[in-house]
């Protein structure tokens, strides 16, 4: 099965050497994403998770539209925080985007990101 590379400028540039994402077969498999404006580069809501996450999410919905799926085909999410003492109010933000049958998902907290960085996603979706 080759693996076809996935990019959109509707997203983020990744901020180093990897790729937004790859399609093999009928799975998305995608970088983790931050709330990074696509436009400007620049990071939305610094320190706000609540923000973040509904950026993250909007930025992930794009790679993923690019490579033919969508959020509602997502399903397994990995979710990197920098607090997880947040938890609630990153939940319910993430909920807004998935408000029946959620993907599997595993949240872990890191610690500290970079430049106000509270959060970073990824996701495994199978094709439309």
């Amino acid at each position: 099965m080759k693996a076809e590379k996935i990019t959109t400028r509707k997203a983020p540039e990744p901020g180093g050497w990897y790729s937004q994402a790859f399609r093999a077969g009928d799975l998305v498999y995608t970088a983790g994403i931050t709330a990074h404006d696509p436009v400007t580069r620049q990071l939305v809501a610094p320190g706000d998770i609540v923000e973040q996450t509904r950026q993250a999410l909007r930025n992930l919905e794009q790679i993923l539209l690019e490579a033919g799926s969508d959020l509602e085909h997502v399903i397994k999410t990995l979710v990197f925080v920098a607090d997880i003492d947040q938890f609630h109010v990153f939940n319910e933000a993430y909920k807004e985007f998935f408000p029946e049958n959620p993907p599997a998902r595993s949240t872990m907290e890191i610690g500290k990101f970079n430049n106000g960085v509270m959060i970073e996603i990824e996701a495994v979706a199978t094709v439309v």
